[in-house]
């Protein structure tokens, strides 16, 4: 059994200690250990490419699990954007300027559920809430709700990630990252976010609860379009088999840097790290390796403090290729 299991099973009773402010370093601590299993979902063509798209998570501290941990003196304030993002992205990031928060809730027979922040990020919307079931829902850590999310009426969801952490036995934080297409960045843009299950899984059929938390959001996009940059590379790299990849573009903001590029089917799964002219080498948190589209998305580079450049990397192997190629020697500046 995993000493994470025995430490989540554990209870222990606390009144024989005295109660102590956690310093902002502790606090800090803590909420980088909070991104745990995420679960994925694609939405496209999950049969004809399951064998050869590969999602990898990379994020430092993944294999943490999500048990509970609690502290009497410090109040539950919503499920903050900042503790999802804490192990993915730059530490002195402000997030205030790019978030928006909610706070509305919606009530039925299963609970109560408040969507706390919404905040949009080059290619993805990310949404906090609060869940907190009603008496006799039997709810747990291991389950992770998705959304269904209408964007300006349409349907355009990519895939959806999930993580939820037991703040007690009768309250959770919801975590969702949404992954979209076609986002108007600089606009406003309208929302509609159902929740209609309460445990997504991509083994089973989903069975959508009654009566679904639904909410309509407004979330601006300005203030990311203004301080993100777009580089665009239009370059090949040849993988010596008559195949190449095509790097397509990079997203720079204050929240992530995301690369975007085609992938051969029959090559190796292959990401990008990202090296400064310094040395330091920077992998991607989250990434997708498929034909139908692929992306690595790493922390926030500043492109003003020095050079950087993207280097091709093996991240697996592909099973379906039978010439997949090899991953050149190669260097590409990101910032003349």
């Amino acid at each position: 059994m995993s000493i994470y299991k025995e430490l989540n099973d554990l209870n222990l009773d606390v009144s024989q200690y005295e109660e102590q402010e956690l310093t902002s370093v502790q606090k800090k601590n803590w909420e980088r250990r909070v991104l745990s299993k995420i679960r994925n979902h694609k939405t496209t063509n999950k049969k004809k490419y399951a064998g050869v798209a590969v999602a990898i998570i990379l994020a430092a501290g993944i294999s943490i699990s999500t048990g509970t941990v609690t502290f009497a003196n410090v109040p539950f304030v919503g499920g903050l954007i900042e503790r999802l993002m804490a192990t993915n992205a730059n530490e002195q990031t402000d997030y205030a300027p790019f978030k928006t928060e909610i706070g509305a809730t919606a009530e039925n027979k299963y609970g109560k559920w408040t969507l706390d922040e919404a905040l949009i990020d080059n290619g993805r919307l990310l949404i906090s809430s609060t869940y907190e079931p009603a008496k006799g829902v039997d709810f747990h850590y291991k389950m992770h709700p998705m959304p269904t999310v209408l964007m300006n009426g349409q349907s355009l969801t990519l895939g959806t990630a999930g993580q939820s952490i037991k703040v007690h036995d009768s309250m959770y934080t919801i975590y969702n990252e949404v992954r979209m297409s076609e986002l108007p960045i600089g606009e406003t843009i309208a929302f509609q976010i159902t929740y209609d299950n309460l445990d997504w899984s991509i083994d089973s059929e989903v069975k959508p609860i009654e009566n679904p938390w639904t909410f309509d959001i407004n979330v601006p996009t300005k203030q990311l379009a203004v301080t993100s940059e777009t580089i665009t590379f239009k370059q090949d790299i040849s993988l010596g088999n008559g195949q190449s990849i095509h790097l397509k573009s990079m997203v720079v903001s204050p929240i992530s840097t995301i690369l975007y590029y085609d992938w051969p089917e029959q090559a190796n799964h292959i990401a990008f790290k990202i090296v400064s002219e310094s040395g330091t080498e920077i992998y991607p948190n989250t990434a997708e390796i498929s034909p139908e589209s692929s992306y690595n998305r790493y922390v926030p580079i500043d492109l003003k403090a020095e050079k950087y450049y993207l280097v091709p990397i093996e991240s697996s192997e592909n099973p379906h290729a039978k010439n997949p190629g090899k991953v050149p020697e190669q260097s590409i500046l990101i910032n003349p």
